[in-house]
């Protein structure tokens, strides 16, 4: 029988980890559950055991010290499954639900000596009020014109067949051979938060195309907070970053542009890059409040991306004022 380790990473959002533990317990294939604890301060810790969740031998609780970002966590997760021989890694955020024979219907259409991994259909939302995922968790890659993102979206057709060739699925739902991770190695734990799924997809598709299989079905419930406030500059309007959640935004372009000048093809990554520099600079001066701390922001992830720099305390520190 195959062994199948499920990595679940949460960070302070219990309530919707219950529902994906409950989902992953019930499917109709057996798996064990390694729950990745990022160092949560909702009492994560406490409510699991007061819930019953650790009396299941299935699951596997690891509370991390510190919060290492998703793609600490899921670092961690993968070390261990490959550390501790099992076969294949299916890995989840904890605001995933999976349909009870998502994982069976990944499983029996695995080919290794053709795909380098696996992946659910993804919808976003619940069961009863969901949409299709169209960009951010699958998709393809476009290797020159990678700025501001790596990723394009399928065609829609793909998603009417009972199966695609893909590039790049995200950290929700894909399961991933222990072969394809021995010759790849582990996630990229450096980048914290934000495209360290993409970068992993465009190392596992050096080995062979990712198989995305429309009957199995994951869906994402992503809660996310709004980012964004309209400004105005005379008559021209845009949607602008909160300043307060300006500290995330920081990893986001600092992977991007990192990825592009790594795995980025031609000269045209250059004139993409800096294009998108001094459109950040142009619009923080047109649009945007406290535009000396923002300019610095925008200004030190980029090239930190540019220069492979990773310092994962930098955005804390630019907030305090410090160095």
């Amino acid at each position: 029988m195959l062994e199948i380790c499920t990595v679940v990473v949460t960070f302070n959002r219990y309530e919707l980890l219950k529902e994906c533990l409950d989902s992953l317990l019930n499917q109709s294939i057996k798996n064990t559950i390694l729950l990745i604890d990022n160092a949560s301060t909702d009492y994560t810790d406490k409510k699991i055991i007061e819930d019953g969740y650790l009396k299941n031998k299935n699951i596997i609780y690891e509370r991390l010290n510190v919060n290492s970002g998703g793609a600490g966590g899921f670092h961690y997760g993968v070390k261990y499954a490959l550390e501790n021989n099992y076969d294949f890694v299916w890995l989840m955020d904890d605001d995933a639900e999976p349909e009870l024979d998502a994982l069976e219907i990944l499983l029996k259409n695995v080919d290794n000596t053709k795909y380098s991994a696996y992946a659910p259909r993804t919808m976003i939302g619940n069961k009863e009020n969901h949409i299709l995922s169209t960009f951010g968790h699958r998709g393809v890659f476009d290797y020159e014109n990678c700025l501001p993102s790596f990723q394009k979206a399928i065609d829609l057709r793909d998603y009417e067949k009972n199966s695609c060739e893909i590039e790049m699925a995200s950290f929700v739902g894909i399961l991933i051979p222990i072969t394809s991770i021995k010759k790849i190695g582990l996630p990229e734990k450096r980048f914290f938060i934000h495209h360290d799924d993409t970068e992993y997809s465009l190392r596992l598709v050096t080995l062979g195309k990712i198989l995305m299989l429309n009957e199995s079905v994951i869906y994402h419930k992503e809660e996310r907070q709004e980012e964004k406030i309209k400004r105005q500059f005379l008559w021209f309007k845009k949607n602008r970053i909160k300043y307060e959640r300006l500290w995330l935004k920081y990893f986001g372009l600092r992977n991007s542009i990192f990825l592009a000048f790594k795995y980025g093809k031609g000269i045209k990554v250059y004139f993409l890059a800096f294009k998108l520099y001094f459109d950040l600079i142009k619009d923080i001066l047109l649009f945007d409040d406290r535009k000396w701390i923002r300019i610095v922001f925008a200004s030190n992830s980029f090239f930190d991306g540019l220069t492979g720099h990773f310092d994962n305390e930098k955005p804390s520190r630019i907030l305090k004022g410090k160095k």
